[in-house]
C-alpha cells in the first residue's frame, strides 16, 4: 500500500515538487555556494577535497607570529602549555560546530537566526565580516611588506596587488575553486618552510626555543594569560561553521578528528607555534620588534632566503586570504540581504570587501585594527557561548540540528533569550576591557572566560523558562507539512522561480500563500506580513 501524499491547506496554492536539483540553481552556487539558502546534501563536498579547502586557514603567518609573541612575552613553557589547552579547547568546541554546520547546512548568520531571531542576527553577521576584512588587512600587509622589502616598490602599489589579486581566486567558491587552490599551494608550503628552517638554522645557528624568555615580574598566572591570549582568535570557530555546512553528515567522524579537529589544531597552533619560537630565537627577534609588527619575522625571512621566503610568504598569505574573504563576502551579503532585502551576487561582496580592506591599508591603522579585532573577540566569545548552550536547549527539547528553524517568516523578531544573554557578556567583557590598565591582570586573565561563561550560563537558564514563541512564530500554510522529505524534495519559489529545497522554503503570509525561498523571504515586509498572520 503506497504512502498518502500529504495535503495541502485548502487555500494555498499547490507546490511545484521536484528531486532533482533546479540546473538554474547548480549554475549559481557556483559562484554563491547557497550562502543565501540550506546546503542539499547532492551539493556536499567529499572529505578530502573540503579537507583541502579548509587548511588553507592552517598556513596563515599570524599563527606563526602570534605563538612567538606570546612565548616572548610569557615565556615558552607558558605558552605552549596555552596552546595545548587551545587545542583541547577548539577540538571540543568545533567537534559540536561542525555537526551543527553539517547537519542544519546553514551558514553562522542563517543558524543565528534560531538563537536571536530576525533582527538579531543580523548583528553577529556584521561581526563576523567586519572581522574577516580586518584579517584580510593583516594577512595581506605581511604580503605586501614581504614583497617590497625583495622587489622594491611604493608599498600602497603592493597592498592594491596584494587584496585584489585575491578576489579572483574566491569568485567560484569552495566547491568549484577553493579546495583546488589550497590544496595545490600546501606541499609547497610544507617544502618551503622546512627549506626556510634549515637555511635559517644554517646560517644563524640554533640558539633554541627561545629558552631565555620568562613572564615580566609579577604576573599572574603567565600560562592562563596565554591560553586567554589564543581565546581572542576564536573567530574561526565561526569559520568552522560556514566551511562545515558544506560537508556530508557521513564524514562528521572524519572531519571531527582531521578536517575540523585534533590534527588540524595541533598543526594549525602546535607546529606552527613551535616554527614561530625557533625563528623567532633563531633571528634573535626581541619583544619589542615582534610587538604589532607581524612583518617583522617575514622580513627576516625574505632578506635571508630571498626567492625561497619570497615564494613561501606569498602563498601562505594567499590561502589564507582566499578563505578570509570567502568569509567576509559570505556575511556581508547575509547582512545586507536581511537589512535591506536585497539579495545581490557573492561576487560583488567579493570586490566591496577588497576595497574596504584596501581602504582600511591606506589609512595606515593596523594599531586601531588590532585593538578592533581585540572589541570584537569579545562578541566573538560570547556568540560561541550562546550557540553551544543553543544546541543543549535543542537537545534538551529533541529538536533535531536538520529541523531547527531558520526561515524568516517563521522565527520572531527577537529571541529574547538569545539577545540578552550576549548582550549581557558582551556588555561585561567590553567594561573589564575598557577598565583594563597597564598595571592591571583582571582582562589578560578572565576578561574572555567570563565573557564565554556568562553567556551560556544566561542563554542557559532563560531558557528553562522559556516559551515556545521566541523561538518559531505559530503560522499556518507550513509547506514542510506538504511534502515527504524536506531534505530531498525541492520546491519552486514563485518570487525567484527557481527550486530549493523544501526545508527553506515558506509560503506568504497573504492568499494564495505563494510559495517562497529563503532569500524571497529575507525582506522586512514579509517578516511583518507573518507576524501579522500569526496573531490573527
Amino acid at each position: 500500500m503506497g504512502v498518502a501524499a500529504p495535503e495541502r491547506p485548502p487555500t494555498a496554492a499547490p507546490l511545484h515538487v521536484s528531486r532533482t536539483d533546479d540546473p538554474r540553481v547548480v549554475e549559481e552556487a557556483a559562484t554563491e555556494d547557497y550562502s543565501l539558502h540550506v546546503v542539499p546534501r547532492s551539493w556536499r563536498l567529499q572529505r578530502g577535497k573540503l579537507t583541502m579547502a579548509w587548511y588553507g586557514v592552517m598556513t596563515a603567518f599570524f599563527y606563526v607570529y602570534f605563538a612567538a609573541f606570546i612565548a616572548l612575552a610569557y615565556g615558552t613553557t607558558n605558552a605552549l602549555i596555552g596552546i595545548g589547552l587551545t587545542i583541547v579547547a577548539y577540538t571540543a568546541v568545533n567537534a559540536v560546530l561542525l555537526r551543527t554546520g553539517s547537519q542544519s547546512g546553514l551558514t553562522v548568520a542563517l543558524f543565528s537566526r534560531s538563537m536571536f531571531g530576525v533582527a538579531g542576527a543580523a548583528i553577529p553577521t556584521l561581526i563576523l565580516a567586519a572581522t574577516a576584512i580586518y584579517y584580510v588587512v593583516f594577512e595581506g600587509a605581511v604580503v605586501a611588506v614581504a614583497a617590497q622589502t625583495y622587489i622594491g616598490g611604493p608599498l600602497k602599489l603592493w597592498y592594491a596587488i596584494v587584496v585584489f589579486s585575491t578576489a579572483p581566486l574566491v569568485w567560484r567558491g569552495i566547491r568549484a575553486r577553493l579546495d583546488r587552490i589550497n590544496g595545490w599551494m600546501l606541499p609547497f608550503y610544507a617544502v618551503a618552510m622546512v627549506g626556510v628552517i634549515v637555511w635559517a638554522l644554517v646560517s644563524e645557528g640554533y640558539h633554541g626555543f627561545l629558552p631565555g624568555s620568562t613572564a615580566a615580574a609579577g604576573t599572574t598566572l603567565p600560562w592562563l594569560q596565554a591560553f586567554v591570549a589564543y581565546m581572542g582568535v576564536w573567530v574561526l570557530m565561526l569559520y568552522t561553521m560556514d566551511f562545515a555546512r558544506l560537508a556530508r553528515p557521513e564524514d562528521e567522524r572524519f572531519h571531527r578528528n582531521v578536517t575540523f579537529g585534533w590534527l588540524y589544531y595541533a598543526l594549525t597552533f602546535g607546529v606552527n607555534g613551535l616554527i614561530g619560537i625557533l625563528l623567532v630565537s633563531t633571528f634573535g627577534i626581541t619583544f619589542d620588534q615582534l610587538a604589532g609588527q607581524e612583518s617583522a619575522l617575514p622580513v627576516r625571512i625574505v632578506g635571508l632566503t630571498g626567492l625561497l621566503g619570497f615564494a613561501l610568504i606569498v602563498i601562505t598569505q594567499m590561502r589564507i586570504n582566499t578563505v578570509n574573504l570567502y568569509v567576509a563576502s559570505t556575511n556581508l551579503q547575509s547582512f545586507v540581504a536581511r537589512v535591506t532585502g536585497i539579495s545581490l551576487p557573492r561576487t560583488l561582496w567579493v570586490i566591496v570587501a577588497c576595497l574596504l580592506g584596501y581602504g582600511l591599508m591606506l589609512t595606515n591603522v593596523f594599531g586601531y585594527v588590532a585593538d578592533a579585532l581585540a572589541y570584537q573577540g569579545i562578541a566573538i566569545v560570547a556568540w560561541v557561548g550562546v550557540a553551544l548552550a543553543h544546541v543543549w536547549y535543542l537537545r534538551r527539547q529533541r529538536i533535531a540540528l536538520d529541523a531547527v528553524e531558520f526561515r524568516p517568516g517563521r522565527v520572531p523578531r527577537v529571541n529574547p533569550a538569545g539577545v540578552v544573554a550576549w548582550s549581557v557578556a558582551t556588555a561585561v567583557g567590553l567594561a573589564l576591557k575598557i577598565a583594563d590598565t597597564t598595571d592591571s591582570q583582571t582582562w589578560e586573565l578572565i576578561g574572555l572566560p567570563l565573557t564565554f561563561v556568562l553567556a551560556a550560563a544566561v542563554y542557559a537558564a532563560m531558557t528553562v523558562a522559556a516559551r515556545p514563541s521566541w523561538f518559531a512564530i505559530d503560522r499556518a500554510h507550513d509547506p514542510l507539512d506538504e511534502v515527504e522529505d524536506p531534505w530531498e524534495d525541492r520546491v519552486r519559489c514563485e518570487g525567484c522561480d527557481r527550486s530549493y529545497l523544501a526545508r527553506e522554503m515558506d509560503r506568504q503570509p497573504q492568499a494564495p500563500h505563494a510559495t517562497a525561498c529563503a532569500a524571497c523571504a529575507a525582506s522586512n515586509r514579509f517578516h511583518a506580513d507573518a507576524r501579522a498572520a500569526a496573531r490573527g
